[in-house]
Parts: structure tokens; sequence; C-alpha cells
């Protein structure tokens, strides 16, 4: 009887370890493919990545980035009583950045940052986790928000393509639940409706589920936090984005503005499949595809997004020296690598 625990644990970790395996075969396959179909213009590269000035650019924006999204789930954990200083947060994102660009995707520093909170909040762990969900769900949301805003000034080109058409209703669709589900959660209408508090209340009582809700409801009363994590989701992402548009221009991309606000946003959200550490692969071929349909260089889109990459790896690896001072500090805080 003892055995079926270790049965069914080494069963779940071999299969897990099968799906990372696959992932990175297929991440493998993706990046050959990105390599050998010279989707990327390294001559035109080279010069541009080894700029002084291109690279003081990125790290000035990426700095500017993460110090936005620091603060961001600072208010966010604040808001939950934890007792965080933004400094805390600040080098925990950076540890976050620094594990995404060895990790599969652009979210698996999510995982790191979420063990790192919750033994720093070890009364609250379930809180401490929901605040980087909360976090990640406002940072892609704003993003897809800006695309699908974007959109409304070009809708003439959904009409040429069926795929940027899907990928157009799409965008609205998701901006159009997460309105109203936003709407809803912070409107007291349904707030007094005696079934559906009876509902949270007996969901309050089941478990982990339970201390989930708990965590969720506690912003019901916080909707200024929200709106502020949001505005500083929003100047994050449209200095990424602007990023894009400048290091575009030095490669002599000439991609019209607002269609930058559609590109970017789309393929970074791509970007964040989990096959290969930092998107590599998946965000060439997102950004080549988004490229040529819109009607510029593919070639452009691909040089472009490993031109950010590559700089984003740089500036994200100075969080190994934060990851150096959390490993120290404690043993409870050391992440096996």
């Amino acid at each position: 009887m003892e055995s079926q625990p270790n049965h069914f644990g080494g069963a779940r970790a071999t299969k897990q370890l099968g799906k990372t395996v696959a992932k990175v075969m297929l991440g493998t396959v993706l990046l050959y493919y990105v390599l050998h179909s010279q989707m990327i213009d390294f001559r035109t590269l080279g010069p541009v990545l080894l700029s002084p000035r291109t690279l003081a650019l990125s790290l000035s924006f990426l700095a500017f980035s993460a110090l936005a999204c620091a603060f961001r789930w600072y208010l966010l954990a604040t808001a939950q009583g934890l007792a965080v200083s933004f400094r805390t947060m600040f080098e925990l994102t950076m540890i976050g950045n620094f594990f995404n660009t060895f990790l599969p995707g652009s979210v698996g520093g999510d995982l790191i940052k979420a063990w790192y909170i919750a033994n720093h909040a070890s009364q609250n762990k379930t809180r401490a986790i929901f605040t980087v969900i909360l976090d990640r769900i406002i940072g892609l949301a704003v993003i897809v928000f800006y695309s699908a805003f974007s959109l409304l000034f070009f809708t003439e080109i959904l009409h040429g393509d069926h795929r940027l058409k899907v990928i157009g209703l799409s965008v609205w669709s998701f901006t159009l639940v997460s309105g109203v589900a936003g709407f809803v959660f912070f409107s007291p209408v349904l707030w007094k409706q005696k079934w559906f508090s009876d509902l949270v209340a007996k969901m309050e009582q089941v478990g982990r589920l339970g201390k989930v809700v708990q965590a969720a409801v506690l912003y019901r009363h916080r909707l200024g936090t929200i709106i502020k994590a949001t505005f500083l989701s929003s100047f994050s992402a449209l200095g990424i984005t602007t990023l894009y548009i400048l290091h575009g221009h030095t490669l002599g991309i000439s991609l019209p503005l607002a269609r930058y606000f559609f590109v970017v946003p789309v393929g970074l959200v791509a970007s964040a499949i989990p096959l290969l550490p930092g998107g590599i692969g998946v965000g060439q071929v997102a950004f080549f595809s988004l490229f040529r349909l819109v009607g510029e260089t593919p070639e452009h889109g691909a040089t472009l997004c490993t031109l950010l990459q590559l700089h984003s790896i740089f500036f994200n690896c100075a969080g190994f020296i934060f990851y150096l001072k959390y490993k120290h500090k404690s043993q409870a805080y050391t992440v096996p690598v």
C-alpha cells in the first residue's frame, strides 16, 4: 500500500519530464527551421546589435519596464497585506527575468517568483502566489488591449487575409470578455444578490480553492490598486513597443506606427509559448509571420525580434546578481538549478 504514492509520484514526474523533453525538441526543431530558412538578416543585425547607442537605449527601456512591473507587483502584494518592500519586489522581479532567460517561454520566471514570495510570506503563501498570477494576468491583458485598440485604426487590413481576421477577432473577443468580467467583478449589483454571495461564501470554505477565492475577493475592495497596476502595465507595454519602433527605424523598417501596436503585442504574447528559453524560435516565427501578414518584409520582423531578445537576455542576466544575494542570504531561499 505504501508503494502506491511513490508509483503515482514517479509516474507524474516521468510524464512531466516527457512533456519538457517534447517541448525542448519541438523548440529545437523550430529554431533549426528559423536558422535554416534564413528568417534573420544577420548582416543587418550584427552592426546594430553591437552598437553602444542601441544597447544603451535597450537597457534604459528594459530597466524602466522592470521598475514598472516591480512596482505593479508591489502594489498587488501590499493590497493583500503582505509585508514586502519595493526593493524586495524589484529584486525578485529581476530574479524572475533572469530565469526567464533559461526556462522555456517568457513565464517560466513567474514560477521562481512565486516560490520566493511564498517563502517570504510563509504565513500567507496562497495570497503571495496569487499576486504573481494576477500580476501576470494584468500584464498580458494590457498587452492584448493595446493590440485591440490599435486595430481600430486600420480595420481594412483584416479584410485582406482570413488569418489576420482570426487574430483580430480573437484579440477583440478577449478584450470584450476581460472587460465584462472586470465590470461584473467590481460592480456591486451582482454582489448584492444573495445567491451569488452565498456561492462565494461556500467556495471560500473549500480548502485551497477557498484561499484562492479569498485572495481574489479581497481585490474587490481594491479597485484603485487594480487601476494603478493597469496603468503601470500600460506604461511598461508602451515603453517596450516604443523600443521596437526605435530599433525598427534603426534597421530601416518602414512599418506604419499604428501597426507596431498591433504586431508587437501579438508577437510578445506568442513568444510566451513555453518551448525554448526566452521565447527564442517562437518569437522569430511569430514576428516573421505577422510582418508578412501586414505587408512588411517578413525578415525584418524576425531580425527585429532577435535584436530585442538578445538585448533582453543581456539585461536579464543582471538578475543573477540578485539570485546570488538571496541564495547566500538564507538556505531556505535557494533554488536548485
